[in-house]
């Protein structure tokens, strides 16, 4: 009788689990054309929010125009910054750079940015943008908090924070932070309006004995192109007192309300400047 040479094939291994946390990004990996500031940002096509300055030769992607005309950097310049307006030699850090836009302007007044990104395409993003614009900032990638969780009282001049408070777990802890991490700070954030905002759950948040109230919203879908959310599963709003409040709680007395947005389509915002006594 022959004998089997081969073994019966095994039963097929268990697919491994999936992570919510990665998102399927199909990329081209040859490029067997003259390289272009296009071709670059072809990587990530239909998936920029930004529009970008001026280049030569010109290039599409979003149509948010963050590096050119958004304002939030020149405003936190001449709110935050030296009688002229300008940030010569401010060390910023700049929370959420999502695309580099507002890091570009920072730069161009005179900061020397380092900024943190935990969504990992945006932080690629960035990269491309620092590549096609000559950016000097520094980019990093990983979870802000943590990172300053880990650092020394005053290591910056000055926080920008716009559009990450609100995507925050424990949101009154990353204001606890920024106060902690610089005497300056400059946050554009939704907030909770019980009469414009719906959809949203209650809970508590506590953080070296300041509390209040949160309200939560799940995102659905976190794993699509045009995501730009937090890396939780919900998005968190304060109130706007609340946000003031806390500021003020954890050192940072003083607190301007420079903008308020009650039409915004996602929902109520408004901008901070906030700092402390030297």
């Amino acid at each position: 009788m022959l004998r089997r040479l081969f073994s019966k094939p095994s039963a097929p291994a268990a697919a491994p689990a999936v992570d919510p946390d990665l998102t399927t990004l199909s990329i081209r990996k040859f490029v067997d054309e003259p390289p272009t500031p296009q071709a670059a940002i072809d990587i990530f096509a239909g998936r920029w929010a930004s529009s970008f300055p001026d280049l030569d030769p010109p290039v599409r992607a979003g149509d948010v125009p963050h590096f050119t005309v958004d304002h939030r950097p020149r405003q936190a310049a001449a709110t935050l910054g030296d009688a002229q307006g300008r940030l010569d030699g401010y060390r910023i850090l700049e929370l959420g750079p999502l695309e580099g836009g507002h890091t570009f302007q920072l730069e161009g007044l005179g900061a020397e940015v380092t900024a943190i990104e935990g969504n990992a395409e945006a932080y690629l993003k960035c990269l491309v943008a620092k590549e096609l614009t000559g950016m000097r900032s520094r980019f990093l990638l990983g979870n802000f908090t943590k990172h300053l969780q880990g650092q020394d009282g005053d290591a910056w001049d000055m926080v920008f924070a716009s559009g990450v408070l609100y995507h925050m777990v424990r949101p009154l802890e990353l204001i606890a932070l920024i106060c902690r991490a610089a005497p300056r700070a400059y946050l554009w954030t939704h907030y909770y309006d019980p009469d414009r905002s719906e959809g949203f759950v209650g809970a508590m948040d506590e953080h070296e004995g300041v509390t209040a109230e949160h309200f939560q919203k799940h995102y659905g879908d976190r794993s699509h192109g045009r995501f730009w959310g937090g890396l939780a599963e919900a998005q968190r709003y304060l109130k706007a007192d609340d946000i003031v409040a806390a500021f003020r709680a954890f050192g940072h007395e003083r607190v301007e309300v420079l903008e308020t947005n009650l039409e915004h389509p996602h929902g109520p915002c408004f901008t901070l400047a906030t700092s402390r006594s030297a």
